[in-house]
């Protein structure tokens, strides 16, 4: 397939283009880089252009696009302003991209966008989890969510199969929750964070690409769909693998407090979570690599 990618340079860009190319695929990556990153420009059959938000011409003869853009929700603290560029990145984004693809003339058979199992709110319970037909939540992540998702409703009027990501922790030691966690684990002061019951909906990041080539090309999969293992984990039990994987101790608790000092609002993507499972995706006939975490975490860690 001939696929356009906005968002392909940053960790899970660059990993799905780099596995999906091997299979034969072809890329149009759009991005703010003035040129391809290095971990790219190896390749062949990978046209790059520099701009924001594509015009409609530039989307012309693409079998498929992806939409990863969005600024980052963890690590940072929620200032107003923050908030709104936050939104903005995803809702505005994602309106002016449907825009241009509702005009083309020979639009994309499938169209890929990112969202975030932030949409069913925070909730400390294990049971029942969440799956896609549970409803959203009312928190900000929640209703950025929804208003996000709800961008792509033109498409789906149009006869464009439309595909939504809700995505966990994506875990990757070259990036993200888990590369910020190894180090004061491999420094004896690692811990669970708050009060550890916190739900981690996580999922390895080999496993997300290929639930997404799988999405991609299964003609009979839209809609929203959960990207995490189907065993997600307390805050306290993933510390406590993470620490017996990387032989470590897992002794020290950081409080509450600590984080919300950091974070303001933005704490509550690390001391409040969700239990999430991916029963759309597990019907749809896709077979997980790394369905638990210690495996996960082996796999990761020795590559690291």
């Amino acid at each position: 397939m001939k696929i356009g990618i906005l968002g392909g340079t940053g960790l899970i860009g660059t990993s799905f283009i780099t596995t999906a190319i091997k299979n034969g695929h072809q890329f149009r990556v759009f991005s703010r880089q003035k040129s391809i990153p290095k971990s790219l420009s190896s390749f062949s059959g990978i046209e790059f252009i520099t701009c924001l938000l594509p015009q409609s011409s530039d989307l012309e003869g693409l079998d498929a696009i992806i939409n990863l853009v969005g600024e980052p929700i963890a690590g940072v603290r929620w200032t107003e302003e923050r908030k709104q560029l936050i939104s903005t990145s995803r809702i505005e984004f994602t309106r002016g991209l449907v825009a241009r693809i509702l005009d083309l003339k020979q639009p994309p058979k499938v169209f890929l966008n990112a969202s975030a199992v932030g949409y069913y709110g925070m909730s400390e319970t294990e049971h029942p989890a969440y799956t896609e037909s549970s409803p959203p939540g009312d928190d900000f992540l929640a209703k950025l969510c929804v208003e996000w998702e709800n961008q792509t409703n033109p498409l789906k009027g149009n006869g464009i199969r439309t595909v939504l990501l809700r995505t966990g922790i994506v875990l990757s030691p070259k990036g993200g929750a888990l590369e910020k966690m190894i180090p004061p684990f491999l420094l004896g002061v690692g811990g669970a964070i708050a009060s550890g019951n916190q739900g981690m909906s996580w999922i390895h990041i080999s496993d997300f690409i290929n639930a997404c080539i799988h999405l991609m090309t299964n003609e009979q999969t839209n809609g929203a769909y959960n990207l995490v293992s189907p065993n997600p984990t307390s805050n306290a039990e993933f510390s406590k693998q993470l620490a017996k994987t990387l032989k470590r101790p897992n002794l020290f608790k950081v409080p509450s407090f600590a984080i919300q000092a950091l974070f303001g609002e933005g704490s509550v993507v690390v001391t409040k979570g969700q239990y999430v499972v991916p029963e759309r995706l597990l019907q749809s006939g896709y077979e997980f690599q790394f369905q638990n975490l210690d495996a996960a975490l082996s796999n990761l860690l020795e590559k690291n």
